[in-house]
């Protein structure tokens, strides 16, 4: 009988009882691990999670290896939905001692229900993922290590958080967030525990990378940001801060506050012990004392508003922390996406001119679609400029559009709405015909309601940020409506700025990576089919803009109607 690996697809021979692919790739990963520098071809393919290779995936290999071997420490890789990037990295990953960074915990779960991958990582997430051995009802973030304030000796052996952190510890490669990748350098940096640097980096779905280090510094002044008790007592304060000197003396105000605080739960949880909201308290706290330290020692621009009685401060930009919250942690990096629309702009804005020279960071060149163009148009059906001078005038063409489409598709159809008030004014909208397809979601409910559509036929999905991260693959999508083009919204100083500092590219940048990123959920494979509808009639526009911008597998799925003239003066959004 022929057999073959269920994992990687290798023939396996008559004699053998296991993989022997999979079993060479185990005792590499076990037993070699190589610099990247110092890696072959070979080396890296007898590590590739399955076989055979998908077009284009052997040369990008080789690309990659020759760049490390020629003396680069840094490469960008931008390949489209199904290349299989994750993949291409982990073939690197396994040969090398490394960390695999994603944006979110829900692209780590789909690694690890791939049998081909399973076995390549240790996954690490926060505290907040692990239950407390001696409270299941409590996250370990909360667990009576932290509320009864006493060190626990066994917490190695007993506790699921530091039992997982110390196989992560000892493990070649690390599989884990963005968000913890920051946070553990920031909070744990101690011989003991902390998982130090490692000889590569991978950042997957590194688009957005800059913006996760932004919102890691930001420093915001909220209820829910400071206890109650300090929030409430100095808001009066708050609403007297006009200046900058103003606003800096109100948050050294804070921080006398909060310092006192903080220290009278530390003594609690020596003495009485906490509950698990002082514990979630105390944890606030630091982080953000953590925010504001960072301010303090900042050497760049940061802006800042007071809206609805909360301050908001932000650096404009993040190349000057990246170093120490991400670039630090690794001394080789594979950088990878399938929206890195400017790479130039990309390696200013992520520091990593800071950290590495010029010459030491390669951008390998954009990787073709192996997805026939027709299994993915892009289909024209704008109606009109959906901004907000044009919203009243366009909004009821857009509904009768959505609804067009609807009558045409009856299967499962996703619709991004870009924001709530946009989801509202659809849903109030629409026609009575269609309602009852509809699923909804709100901000508490969103993960519920996805798994709902995903698991129904017929079903329309009308979703808020629901851009990245998703596989919607075969009959869970058979179409997707673009509503309203997602730009960056100019309530945000920080964009603000940004602007008035002359960056209208990256403004313009920053909304059709959002759209190519939505465009690439519902195709996930070669015999994959879905259509894409596009209604916002400022779509054109930025299309014109972008142009010089976009991938050319999203080029050749664009109908004639959406680029036949792309030199078309800039328009409000």
């Amino acid at each position: 009988m022929i057999r073959f690996c269920e994992r990687c697809g290798t023939y396996i021979p008559r004699e053998q009882d296991h993989c022997p692919r999979c079993e060479a790739a185990k005792l590499r990963l076990q037993n070699k691990q190589l610099s990247p520098e110092g890696l072959t071809l070979r080396d890296v393919l007898e590590c590739f999670p399955s076989s055979p290779l998908r077009p284009y995936q052997e040369k990008i290999l080789e690309n990659i290896v020759q760049a490390f071997n020629s003396g680069k420490k840094c490469v960008i890789l931008a390949a489209p939905t199904g290349f299989g990037k994750s993949y291409v990295n982990t073939s690197f990953t396994s040969v090398t001692r490394s960390f695999y960074a994603t944006p979110q915990l829900a692209l780590i779960d789909q690694m690890l229900r791939d049998p081909a991958l399973v076995d390549r990582f240790v996954e690490m997430k926060g505290r907040a993922n692990y239950r407390c051995c001696h409270d299941p009802r409590r996250g370990v973030h909360v667990g009576k290590c932290l509320t009864e304030g006493y060190e626990c000796e066994e917490r190695f052996h007993v506790c699921p958080y530091w039992i997982q952190k110390m196989k992560a510890f000892r493990a070649p490669s690390v599989l884990l967030s963005f968000a913890y990748l920051v946070a553990e350098g920031q909070t744990e940096g101690n011989s003991e525990t902390y998982l130090g640097t490692r000889s590569l980096l991978v950042l997957d779905e590194a688009h957005n990378i800059e913006e996760e280090c932004l919102n890691h510094v930001s420093v915001n002044v909220t209820p829910f940001t400071i206890p109650h008790e300090v929030y409430n007592q100095l808001l009066p304060q708050l609403r007297e801060v006009k200046t900058e000197k103003q606003r800096d003396e109100f948050l050294e105000t804070i921080e006398e506050h909060v310092e006192q605080f903080l220290e009278q739960l530390r003594k609690m949880a020596e003495t009485t012990g906490l509950s698990i909201m002082q514990a979630e308290e105390k944890e606030r706290i630091e982080r953000y004392l953590q925010s504001y330290r960072l301010y303090e020692s900042s050497r760049s621009e940061w802006v800042w508003q007071i809206k609805n009685d909360q301050l908001l401060l932000q650096p404009v930009f993040a190349r000057e922390f990246m170093k120490e919250l991400i670039w630090k942690r690794a001394e080789h990096y594979i950088v990878s996406s399938a929206t890195i629309l400017d790479p130039k702009k990309f390696i200013e804005l992520t520091g990593l001119l800071d950290v590495l020279r010029k010459d030491e960071i390669c951008v390998l060149p954009q990787v073709p679609s192996t997805f026939p163009v027709e299994n993915r148009p892009v289909i024209d059906s704008t109606v009109g400029p959906l901004s907000k001078e044009k919203w009243e005038e366009n909004m009821q063409k857009a509904i009768r559009a959505v609804e067009d489409i609807l009558r045409k598709e009856i299967g499962n159809v996703a619709i991004h709405c870009h924001s709530y008030q946009h989801q509202k004014a659809l849903v109030d909208g629409i026609s009575e015909e269609i309602k009852p397809r509809l699923i909804v979601h709100t901000r508490k409910d969103r993960e519920q309601r996805l798994r709902e559509w995903m698991q129904s036929r017929g079903k329309v999905f009308v979703s808020v940020a629901f851009s990245e991260g998703q596989d919607w693959k075969y009959d869970i999508c058979d179409a997707q409506i673009l509503l309203k083009v997602p730009f960056p919204d100019l309530g945000d100083i920080r964009v603000r700025r940004r602007l008035e500092l002359g960056y209208q590219q990256w403004y313009d940048n920053q909304a059709m990576l959002e759209v190519i990123q939505a465009y690439g959920r519902a195709v996930r494979a070669e015999n994959d089919k879905a259509r894409f509808y596009v209604v916002d009639g400022s779509f054109p526009r930025l299309v014109g803009k972008c142009w010089p911008f976009i991938p050319d597998w999203f080029r050749e799925a664009l109908p004639a109607s959406l680029v036949k003239s792309r030199q078309i003066p800039a328009e409000d959004t």
